[in-house]
């Protein structure tokens, strides 16, 4: 009776329709490009700071008794859309030929400048620059400089950049002879990176700040230099600077040139 059963059921069973699955929905392949672009931007590194610090010496004795010391450094953080350049220096010299020692140069500086970029093609941005300069030979207690423009970043490749800047500064004057000025000035400023091979570079900015209030009273400076490395994080550097000032201090030069050689790091 139950083996009956079975059989008069089987065809019954077999032509049953077997349950459906349901079916995946298709994953939308914009969220997952905008996945798989928030997972690349997560693992970029935070950009960090990058610059070199060298340092030179020169020491002679006998019939020529000098000693003379240089510190430049400069430093460059660089964001997708906005930038910080520092940069210092120092420079000390003296000669005991005639037997009493005497201070051959005395001079320093920094400066610091915030750059941010307001187009969409990252050429073009306005800044906010400040900086001081001493100069003890040159009568210059301290020049002090505060000022804002826009620049025009016309290339910046790996291994060439250059960019042009325009805007106007505040500038304080204080002397040796006690007297202080203070005005308005134009700045005019271009810099230039150049990789020459893998391990030389030349570098060279110029700033020049002409007076809106006397037309006669104008200062610059032109910094260049050619790197070499030598290992890794070591250079060897050959630097020709430039300041010029059309009043100077009386006494006073209006062209002050050096020539340092010097070895330095990078980071």
């Amino acid at each position: 009776m139950f083996t009956t059963m079975l059989i008069a059921l089987a065809p019954a069973i077999t032509e049953a329709a077997p349950t459906p699955v349901p079916a995946l929905l298709p994953l939308d392949p914009s969220l997952l490009a905008l996945s798989q672009d928030e997972a690349a931007a997560d693992a970029q590194p935070d950009p960090e700071w990058t610059g070199s610090v060298s340092l030179g010496a020169t020491f002679t004795d006998g019939n020529t008794q000098t000693q003379a010391f240089s510190a430049d450094a400069v430093a460059e953080l660089r964001r997708e859309v906005d930038r910080w350049t520092w940069k210092g220096y120092t420079n000390y010299a003296t000669d005991k030929s005639t037997g009493t020692k005497v201070v051959t140069t005395r001079k320093s500086g920094t400066s610091i400048k915030y750059d941010y970029f307001i187009t969409d093609d990252e050429k073009t941005y306005v800044y906010g620059n400040a900086g001081a300069d001493y100069d003890s030979l040159a009568g210059l207690d301290m020049r002090a400089v505060m000022g804002a423009g826009m620049g025009y970043q016309f290339y910046e490749e790996p291994d060439f950049s250059l960019a042009g800047e325009f805007g106007l500064v505040y500038v304080i004057e204080d002397l040796k002879t006690e007297t202080k000025d203070d005005y308005v000035a134009a700045r005019i400023a271009g810099n230039l990176h150049k990789t020459i091979s893998d391990k030389t570079k030349f570098t060279s900015s110029v700033e020049v700040f002409p007076s809106l209030e006397d037309s006669n009273d104008v200062y610059g400076r032109w910094d260049s230099k050619l790197s070499t490395s030598l290992t890794e994080a070591m250079f060897a550097s050959l630097q020709y600077v430039m300041d010029y000032d059309n009043t100077p201090n009386a006494g006073a030069e209006r062209v002050d040139n050096r020539v340092v050689f010097s070895l330095g790091w990078s980071f």
